[in-house]
């Protein structure tokens, strides 16, 4: 074969309102803009790429698309329900990631679990009540 699937570009979320959405990814999590475009008509609000502090732009991997979403009704989803369920996020320090995570009163939406392939995972809400994760790798 010619080619091959290399790491995870980016994965996407349709926001109310992606100014506040990059905010508390930024402020909760760190991240931080690479790429911001827009508003392009008919949208009136900009689109953006996100992703870890220290990164490559473009070429690091490992982004969040937030983009806004359109005037369909948001459908309240559980974990297993069809379609896409998460994002999870490695970090360097799980206890202090956590610490951070509870000192900014995310709500969790689950107890610290074990990883599936080891380490430790928890879920909680974004801004728009979106699951997210963070997670270590031992």
């Amino acid at each position: 074969m010619d080619w091959h699937v290399g790491r995870l570009d980016h994965a996407a979320i349709a926001a109310d309102n992606t100014d506040a959405m990059v905010a508390w990814y930024k402020k909760v999590l760190g991240l931080e803009v690479a790429v911001e475009a827009g508003p392009n008509p008919p949208q009136k609000q900009k689109v953006y790429l996100i992703g870890p502090p220290g990164g490559n732009g473009l070429t690091a991997g490992s982004m969040l698309e937030v983009m806004p979403r359109n005037d369909n009704p948001r459908n309240n989803r559980a974990s297993h329900d069809p379609g896409h369920s998460h994002t999870a996020w490695h970090v360097t320090n799980f206890d202090a990631a956590l610490a951070h995570l509870k000192a900014n009163n995310v709500k969790f939406m689950s107890e610290v679990i074990k990883a599936i392939g080891g380490g430790r995972i928890i879920s909680f809400e974004d801004c728009e009540g979106n699951m997210t994760q963070i997670m270590e790798r031992l």
